[in-house]
């Protein structure tokens, strides 16, 4: 397996204000070993090389390899439910052991086992997904399901964490302290949340930039968007309200997840869990592909010709967020802080709400 390599975050700091944030990668394209290959075993390769949501990049190549052969994504209710495992298995990793270690909880390291293999089951068709449900929303909130989706604004979200129900009602509690606390010079220039596009829409859209280099650096009209559970929910009434009251995004990355594992829970209940695989072709033997992960959309590119993976490249959330511009960087320039260890806390937090797919250093550098 390739070295993952990792991002490296240089913070410019004065002493008083965070002036910058330079963001520079050291993720090897492992995806230029997929060239010349035979397409099924290019398919194949690919959760070799991406250890990281191995089941959401190999239905990424699955289905942009049948769309550049002209196949017809097919129901695959394998490929689906280990999407939707996936990614749920990675929301009760932030939110049961990542989070609360952050900030200092204790970590729910057994519940995060028990639901973690609940959750491989339910990948096979074994589980037993109503009292997984339930489970979540008694033991996270201390409440049944649909008492959770009347909530809608920011109130309601507030009373619930004041009145400590459930495991998860202090760890928002801390991160709403946190970021209710944190101070900016002058008006945050936040980053764009990107709309829900469908793979026609990143075809059509993107047509004439889906090359290497927008794999590398990916935007939209000429600068990056946020992906991710934020930005596939942001019109919810609310993560509207977390937007209004904490722009600074902690406690609306936060929710937006706990809400995607609450959907994703409920979807796995009726067996309705289309729509995180999506692939078009176009006339010339291509295929392209979006997966909904955790951290974002997934898209792989691939273009055969004889027989053989002429061009194939992955833009992975972490390409968005991480951004040179992007939702790091502009999310953290303004910062007000003149404690170099309280800054290095709260860049961390920035990180762990952005979720990197790969390692990260972090320097404070003083301007």
């Amino acid at each position: 397996m390739p070295d993952a390599g990792k991002l490296l975050l240089r913070i410019i700091w004065d002493g008083n204000v965070v002036l910058g944030v330079e963001v520079k990668s050291t993720r090897p394209k492992a995806y230029r070993l997929l060239k010349g290959r035979l397409p099924d075993n290019a398919v194949q390769l690919v959760p070799l090389l991406y250890s990281v949501c191995g089941k959401a990049q190999q239905a990424a190549a699955f289905a942009a390899v049948s769309a550049a052969q002209g196949l017809a994504w097919p129901e695959n209710k394998i490929f689906e439910r280990g999407v939707v495992c996936e990614a749920m298995q990675e929301h009760l990793w932030r939110l049961l052991l990542d989070w609360p270690n952050r900030l200092g909880l204790q970590p729910e390291q057994q519940q995060f086992v028990r639901w973690h293999g609940a959750l491989n089951d339910v990948a096979t068709g074994r589980g037993d997904t109503v009292n997984l449900l339930l489970e979540l929303c008694q033991v996270l909130l201390g409440m049944g399901h649909e008492e959770w989706k009347q909530f809608d604004s920011c109130d309601k979200l507030s009373e619930w964490q004041n009145a400590g129900q459930g495991l998860l009602a202090p760890v928002l509690a801390a991160i709403d302290l946190k970021e209710s606390r944190l101070d900016f010079a002058g008006k945050s220039a936040a980053c764009a949340l990107m709309p829900r596009w469908t793979a026609i829409d990143v075809l059509q859209i993107f047509s004439n930039h889906l090359d290497h280099d927008f794999a590398a650096m990916p935007q939209h009209e000429g600068k990056p968007v946020e992906t991710g559970m934020l930005a596939h929910n942001q019109h919810m009434p609310l993560l509207q309200g977390a937007l209004h009251n904490r722009p600074g995004r902690l406690l609306a990355r936060v929710v937006a997840r706990l809400v995607d594992l609450l959907d994703s829970a409920e979807a796995l209940t009726h067996e309705n869990i289309k729509g995180r695989i999506e692939s078009v072709s176009a006339s010339d033997a291509t295929g392209l592909s979006v997966v909904r992960t955790a951290r974002g959309m997934l898209l792989h590119y691939v273009r055969i010709e004889s027989e053989r993976v002429a061009e194939y490249f992955t833009v992975a959330p972490t390409e968005w967020n991480f951004h040179p511009q992007g939702a790091l960087a502009s999310g953290l320039t303004g910062l007000k802080e003149s404690d170099a260890e309280r800054l290095m806390e709260t860049v961390k937090h920035y990180v762990l709400s952005l979720d990197p797919c790969v390692e990260y250093e972090i320097e404070i550098a003083h301007a």
